[in-house]
């Protein structure tokens, strides 16, 4: 409570006790002994409870310190791991997915599931072949073409 509630609450407690109340409130105390040990209680009661009011305060601050630290944690747990599933189905690269929100990276590794894998009898297979062409990793298609295939079958059926 300020000052201004305190003269008014105590011009209304001797006015209640059947004192009157002083005109100016200027640090007179009511003439009722009763209502002067009420006043005391209750001053000091208001003054425990500002104590108390301020160590809950800086108790809530603590609490709210710890939880966001807390959630800050758990939300980098939660995007190494969609980081860690997205990384290898994708040609994303980690600068890429480090700066979205976890939220982004759902969606994103939502997207990959239902994206169609690649065939185990494809010439490239699985997203990390992406990086490099095929003539860099050594990898050509050569006699696999039509007219070879035609002429392997000819002479494998001849001899």
């Amino acid at each position: 409570m300020n000052e201004k509630d305190d003269k008014s609450g105590s011009a209304g407690a001797g006015a209640a006790a059947g004192v009157s109340p002083v005109a100016d409130g200027a640090g007179k105390e009511p003439k009722n002994k009763i209502v002067k040990l009420t006043m005391d209680a209750v001053l000091a009661r208001n003054t425990e409870l500002e104590g108390e009011l301020k160590e809950n305060k800086k108790a809530i601050e603590d609490l709210t310190t710890k939880l966001s630290e807390a959630n800050d944690f758990l939300e980098g747990q939660e995007k190494a791991r969609l980081i860690g599933e997205i990384m290898p189905r994708s040609s994303f690269k980690l600068d890429e997915l480090n700066a979205k929100t976890p939220e982004e990276l759902k969606s994103i590794r939502a997207t990959l599931d239902f994206a169609m894998p690649p065939k185990a009898n494809s010439v490239r297979f699985g997203v990390s072949a992406a990086d490099l062409s095929d003539r860099e990793k050594g990898l050509t298609v050569g006699d696999l073409s039509y007219s070879t295939a035609k002429k392997r079958k000819a002479a494998a059926g001849v001899a």
